[in-house]
């Protein structure tokens, strides 16, 4: 029945505008409100193009071309939100615009009489929803991979709704593109999925209302990582900081962090410390968004001094690399780059010597 199919698509739209509402007056600056924002147009644009009323073929065309990159706007918002390392690789980048360029063409050059099994079908609509495919299966993956490690609270909490609630949604979108598939009844159901989606992604945040300010900035837009040497907030309490120093001493004294494999589990134990606590600390009082870049700080720190210490200049880079807590030299070499911008090798080297030469003192 029309009216079935007007309803769910208005129901459906109507979260996505109090979504982008919610956003737009409480975080108007934020890079991840934006995003969320254009996501939701995106996915506005989706039910718009399946809408049964009469428009001209040229707007919802728009509307299809717009719902062409909800896929690729998940894809930022995932990185934003759960990579603290949020540069987008060239690969990726270029990959993504491949796929909205192709899609795109497709979509206007496409008059309905071209067969579904033909090569420009295949290239201008299999591929295209393909990729989108793969960059949605990659977000599910980057809300899952990193919980166990992530040491914002909020930010783990809302992994699994996100994963859930937006990945969904945008595999309805490719499952209807890639099997072209949709009627009016079937149309209708999609649009009512996507209601209780969004209603269950806004529910999840208004039960972490009070952390959204800290949930919805991105690594960049945060305070960095304070080293322990560099000294503590001020404010800290007596019992934070008795907690802070047992921890201090199993990374520093007993050299935990060069234990490969060690998780923040492993961690709370050692130190006989709850593991949500635990979190809270380095978070709260160091500004370290993941475990992971916790332990780099130390095994990297190690692993410098190292590298321009004569007396091991012997030693195989690959050694010293083991010898601090990394399973492979790969992983190593990327840490190794991402604090000191220059790989293992170059910084052993003279031209490594003298840039660790010119740094400032304490650093």
């Amino acid at each position: 029945m029309p009216w079935i199919h007007t309803a769910s698509s208005f129901l459906a739209i109507s979260q996505l505008v109090f979504l982008s509402c919610l956003y737009a007056v409480y975080f108007p600056r934020k890079l991840l409100s934006r995003l969320i924002i254009l996501f939701s147009i995106c996915i506005t644009a989706y039910i718009l193009s399946r809408s049964s009323a009469s428009m001209p073929q040229e707007l919802r065309t728009v509307f299809s071309i717009l719902a062409t990159l909800a896929p690729a706007v998940l894809w930022v918002i995932a990185r934003n939100l759960f990579e603290d390392q949020a540069r987008i690789h060239p690969v990726m980048g270029g990959l993504i615009l491949f796929y909205i360029a192709i899609r795109t063409v497709g979509l206007l050059m496409y008059d309905g009489s071209v067969p579904r099994g033909s090569v420009f079908f295949l290239f201008y609509f299999y591929l295209p929803q393909l990729i989108m495919l793969l960059l949605a299966c990659h977000v599910v993956y980057m809300a899952y991979q990193g919980r166990d490690g992530d040491l914002v609270e909020s930010r783990r909490q809302v992994r699994v709704p996100f994963a859930i609630g937006m990945g969904s949604i945008v595999g309805l979108i490719i499952g209807s593109g890639f099997f072209w598939i949709g009627n009016p009844q079937l149309d209708s159901l999609y649009f009512l999925v996507i209601f209780a989606l969004i209603l269950f992604v806004n529910l999840a945040m208004f039960r972490l209302q009070k952390d959204a300010p800290q949930l919805i900035q991105t690594a960049a837009e945060q305070p960095g990582p304070v080293a322990p040497a560099a000294g503590l907030p001020a404010t800290i309490s007596r019992q934070d900081q008795q907690l802070i120093d047992r921890v201090l001493k199993a990374m520093q004294q007993e050299r935990l962090y060069a234990e490969a494999g060690l998780t923040i589990g492993d961690l709370s134990a050692r130190v006989s410390l709850q593991e949500y606590r635990l979190r809270r600390l380095i978070n709260q009082t160091m500004h370290y968004r993941n475990f992971n870049q916790f332990l780099n700080h130390y095994r990297i720190e190690e692993a410098a001094i190292r590298l321009l210490d004569p007396a091991e200049e012997h030693i195989p880079i690959s050694s010293i690399a083991l010898d601090v807590g990394y399973l492979s030299l790969s992983s190593f070499n990327k840490a190794f780059k991402d604090i000191h911008g220059v790989t293992p090798s170059v910084w052993r080297s003279s031209k490594g010597q003298q840039s660790f030469a010119s740094q400032p003192q304490g650093e």
